[in-house]
């Protein structure tokens, strides 16, 4: 029996007639479009079932194995080439740099198999699965196989009567509430919390259920080890490249926060210890003010440097890792060809040379004018930034002076707790609040693909949320010092100014680094309610709903249809890398942009993260709804954020300790501008030589890729038996590809100049 890979729900329109009641005409057409689109649904022999659970209509559908090969190849997937892999072979033996990196950034190592777009007519080509004798088609590429069949399908093309827009497809039923959900659906496993009769479609009991891998099994006991040997591949095979990606991203960065957290560990101790030693003073404001200080020691400068660096290591090793990644997985060559939005409207028509028709566009002046307002949002959204950071200003300034005077204590709870929970809870506010605003702005401007919406939007969501996060540190760190002037904050009085104290010096650095800390700590508290205690609350009440039926009923069917109903009440993960990539990278900005004044901040990131990557692992396995599972190459739009961050940090730090630290904070302006000078030039240079010294390519990928272009044709182009060998030339190399009496495929590689040879052999 063929396993469901794509859900659709419509709500059954007879349900909310009363008796004798007509429906409506919106109704009519809702069910005429539906209609039209499960009969375009069958002609593509793709197979129908419907359950009906209360009001709900779930539509399970399912492909056959012929029809996924055909849109496999529609699709152009590249697929392992059977017997063919690239196992260590000599001439691939990479440099001792390359060998330790993969060493200490490992994860679980898959065979780089040789690879081809598919095709039906060399099926026999490709690499077999070992339960059966059909070409591998992994869990995630048949759900997206069957998504992309389903979001084709074009109704307008089976119209009777009537008028249709041009294209009417799954996105768009499912928007004008043709459909009320879609979503792919879970594979079964034996970890499933569901009793065995309740998995759809399958009455034979579990084992006829069950796949014949039961990855989900395999992902639970696997996802979530500390850092090293993560299942990204197993990852990449249930939910996709696109999600993987991130995981990976994520793993990567784990591995490389550990140096960081210790070096800063012991940095903060060191400082602890020489603040203890300079005051015999034990009481217990002292040593709050000792705990507050000690970031900002002799060794800050040199973290700060090491954290720049640490930077470009990581996303010069995390480059090579994504190619690498890419190269294994297939993706290399991938080139995503998309369809428009649904939502997409276009108010012009032009013709298309290469389809020969004629195509509607959006004027290039109305999105510009969509653009232009979008910014002067985003600006007032900023201005609304700045209004927060300064009431938190006058609030703390306030009660520092006119309410707690001299006292320590007051001081310390309203100055600097107290005032830094409402930062961080006005953060909180605003962000959610223009998240909002950048979606309905988004959708207003009308882009014609998902990638360029998604791209908008995570432009817009950083932008803002860049100002928003780090607005009141930066105030902190370079603007504090003395704020307000002579006539004081907005000309109050020439009392109310703000500064960091008359301790240590007029130091900021400490207040900086406590403000870090209660952000990093509070700042991740409402993303584990929402991603945690909320789906739990809501999973325990539904459950119970469930067992009120169940004591009523033993029948089977009520119990099956309930799992297809648990699905649908699940939450949806398909904004999920949006999400997580912003908030990580907001955390990645607090250790870079601020990492002279705070060293514990990599040991906290990474800590979270390690929590946070075992949530999510359950998250998607267990308690939300499996993603489509779209494929992709790399991470994006995120790379370039990242590497701005880092570019930022460098100048970020270079002022602190210029201004803020103990090395800078009391010389001259000619001497901290020096600093500042000194330190970029040092760090950029030095960065620069670090990008040069590790290369972006991995040498056993440059090596595959130049070897699978002549073995590849080679294969396909089925030689003639007779012919031993074949010599094809290009201006860099020659390659002879020969047939060895034991039925090896032999490649041997020339160079033009010179033709060394180097040989590899694959099974065949």
């Amino acid at each position: 029996m063929l396993g469901t890979s794509y859900v659709l729900v419509y709500v059954d329109p007879t349900y909310s007639l009363e008796n004798g009641q007509e429906p409506t005409s919106i109704q009519i057409k809702m069910d005429n479009l539906r209609r039209r689109f499960l009969v375009a649904i069958r002609k593509e022999t793709l197979t129908v079932m419907e359950e009906r659970v209360g009001k709900h209509i779930f539509v399970k559908v399912s492909c056959p194995l012929e029809r996924e090969y055909k849109e496999a190849e529609n699709m152009r997937v590249e697929l392992p080439l059977y017997g063919l892999n690239l196992d260590n072979p000599a001439e691939m033996e990479e440099a001792m740099f390359e060998k330790n990196m993969k060493k200490i950034f490992r994860d679980i190592e898959t065979t780089p198999y040789v690879s081809a777009p598919f095709q039906r007519d060399s099926i026999e080509l490709f690499k077999r699965r070992e339960y059966d004798d059909s070409p591998i088609l992994w869990s995630s590429i048949r759900c997206l196989l069957v998504y992309n069949i389903l979001s084709n399908i074009n109704i307008s093309r089976y119209k009777e009567n009537g008028e249709l827009p041009e294209k009417i497809g799954l996105t768009y039923l499912i928007m004008v509430g043709a459909f009320k959900d879609g979503f792919c659906l879970h594979d079964p496993s034996t970890l499933e919390p569901v009793s065995l009769v309740e998995l759809p479609g399958r009455n034979q009991g579990l084992d006829d259920a069950l796949p014949e891998v039961d990855l989900r099994r395999v992902l639970s006991k696997k996802w979530g080890r500390l850092c090293r040997n993560s299942p990204i591949h197993d990852i990449r095979n249930y939910f996709g490249e696109k999600i993987a990606f991130y995981f990976a991203w994520v793993s990567t960065l784990m591995t490389s926060l550990w140096i960081p957290a210790i070096l800063g560990l012991g940095i903060f101790i060191y400082g602890v210890c020489d603040r203890l030693a300079e005051s015999e003073d034990r009481g217990l404001k002292r040593l709050i003010e000792i705990v507050k200080s000690s970031s900002d020691n002799d060794l800050t400068p040199a973290f700060a440097a090491i954290i720049c660096l640490w930077g470009t290591i990581f996303m010069e090793v995390w480059k090579r890792k994504q190619i690498a990644l890419a190269r294994k997985w297939h993706v290399d060559n991938f080139d995503q060809v998309e369809s428009d939005r649904p939502q997409f409207y276009g108010t012009k028509r032009e013709f298309n040379r290469f389809t020969r028709s004629s195509i509607l566009y959006y004027p290039f002046h109305k999105r510009l004018m969509k653009h232009m307002l979008s910014v002067s949002v985003l600006l007032l959204m900023v201005m609304l930034v700045f209004i927060s950071v300064t009431s938190v200003i006058l609030y703390r300034v306030y009660m520092t002076i006119s309410f707690c005077f001299d006292d320590t204590f007051c001081d310390l709870l309203h100055g600097t707790i107290i005032a830094t929970l409402l930062n961080t809870l006005s953060i909180m506010v605003l962000g959610r609040i223009y998240e909002f605003i950048a979606v309905k702005l988004t959708e207003w401007e009308n882009h014609q693909t998902q990638s360029e919406y998604n791209d908008a939007l995570v432009i817009k969501l950083f932008a803002f949320q860049f100002a928003n996060t780090y607005a009141s540190l930066f105030y902190t760190a370079f603007f504090r010092q003395d704020f307000g002037g002579p006539k004081g904050i907005l000309g109050l009085d020439k009392k109310y100014t703000d500064n960091c104290g008359h301790k240590d010096n007029d130091n900021c650095m400490s207040l900086l680094s406590f403000q870090l800390l209660v952000l990093m700590i509070v700042k991740p508290f409402p993303k584990f309610a929402k991603d945690v205690i909320f789906p739990c609350l809501k999973k325990a009440l539904h459950h119970c709903k469930v067992n009120e039926i169940d004591d009523f009923t033993t029948d089977e069917g009520i119990s099956k249809q309930s799992y297809l109903l648990r699905e649908m009440m699940k939450p949806s993960a398909e904004d999920f890398r949006l999400g997580e990539f912003t908030e990580k990278v907001i955390q990645y900005g607090y250790l870079m942009l601020f990492a002279a004044s705070f060293p514990l901040a990599p040991a906290l990131a990474l800590i979270f993260n390690l929590i946070d990557f075992r949530v999510d692992s359950r998250r998607l396995l267990w308690w939300n709804r499996r993603p489509t599972p779209y494929r992709d190459n790399d991470i994006g739009i995120w790379f370039n954020i990242i590497d701005f961050i880092n570019v930022c940090g460098v100048i970020s730090n270079a002022f602190l300790i210029a201004f803020n630290s103990k090395l800078g904070r009391d010389r001259s302006y000619e001497i901290k501008f020096a600093i500042i000078i000194g330190f970029e030039h040092f760090i950029f240079l030095m960065k620069f030589i670090i990008s040069l010294l590790i290369p972006d390519v991995p040498t056993w990928v440059k090596n595959s890729q130049k070897k699978d272009r002549y073995l590849v044709s080679y294969l396909l182009k089925k030689l003639n038996p007779d012919v031993n060998s074949e010599i094809i030339q290009t201006s860099e190399e020659c390659t002879m590809l020969e047939n060895s009496q034991n039925g090896d495929v032999q490649l041997n590689v020339f160079e033009n100049k010179g033709c060394r040879q180097s040989n590899s052999r694959w099974s065949y």
